[in-house]
């Protein structure tokens, strides 16, 4: 675990909501800290592999790290529409997800910083994406839709199928005070964090491309009820940058608790027990 980054911090619901962070109906949990991913990209979720590969897809989780060495299925072809000319050697939309920017705004898939138009996520020299508006100063986003994932779940393995989202996590750089992510449930939106938020919550300075309190991995559990299939990214300036958004399913296996497991290893010893004493 010292990979994990050591400032990993709990935000209760009740905190939440005194910053509008979560709406009054929801019971969504955010949390923020992340592992150190051992691809160069930064920071990645606790929840899957530091290397971002996939291996084993009934576990239920899967990540989008916009490289196209970390594709599912490996070796997929993905969406290369929106690489950045000469600054996105590997990179790509991985399929199964849409992506669709706003008539105002623009989404890039890249590598590296350019000043004035977008800065990697903090320790990320891998690929990473970003929204800006065409119009500085107007709203803007890129929603990244799961339904069709979401539909062809019993493809990739039979046991997943019917399955929801319950659990996003994503690597937000830099934050800025006008940016701002948002997750629907068929078009209804279910919770959202906006950059002041977090920031108000971090202790951060908007814009800091190296401070962990303005680039940190955010993670966030939904109920079953809440459980959404779009993400959308809004900025209404220069830039909104995010890598390693990770989601796992409502279906993924649960593994027994210790106290189960110790219970039938004692029962097991009382069957032989008895065996012997025969």
């Amino acid at each position: 675990m010292s990979n994990v980054v050591k400032y990993s911090k709990s935000v209760t619901l009740a905190a939440l909501l005194a910053f509008g962070a979560v709406n009054q109906a929801s019971a969504a949990n955010i949390t923020f800290g992340g592992q150190a991913a051992t691809d160069n990209s930064g920071l990645t979720s606790q929840r899957i592999d530091a290397s971002n590969v996939i291996s084993d897809p009934s576990l239920g989780f899967f990540v989008e790290t916009f490289d196209a060495a970390t594709s599912f299925p490996a070796g997929a072809s993905g969406n290369t529409d929106y690489n950045v000319e000469n600054a996105s050697a590997g990179c790509q939309i991985n399929s199964p997800l849409m992506v669709s920017p706003s008539s105002a705004g623009v989404v890039n898939v890249r590598r590296g910083s350019v000043p004035n138009e977008a800065a990697a996520p903090a320790g990320d020299t891998t690929c990473y994406a970003y929204t800006t508006p065409a119009n500085e100063g107007v709203d803007s986003f890129v929603d990244i839709d799961y339904t069709n994932f979401l539909a062809n779940l019993g493809d990739i393995d039979p046991a997943l199928a019917g399955s929801r989202i319950d659990y996003l996590g994503f690597y937000w750089g830099s934050v800025d005070t006008y940016n701002s992510f948002e997750f629907y449930a068929n078009d209804v939106l279910v919770s959202s964090i906006t950059g002041p938020e977090l920031l108000a919550l971090q202790n951060g300075d908007s814009g800091n491309q190296v401070d962990p309190a303005s680039n940190t991995y955010v993670n966030i559990d939904f109920t079953f009820a809440e459980s959404f299939d779009r993400l959308r990214v809004v900025s209404s300036g220069i830039a909104g940058e995010f890598d390693n958004i990770v989601v796992g399913l409502t279906q993924r296996p649960v593994p027994a608790p210790a106290s189960l497991a110790f219970l039938g290893l004692g029962l097991l010893g009382l069957g032989l027990g008895r065996r012997f004493k025969k």
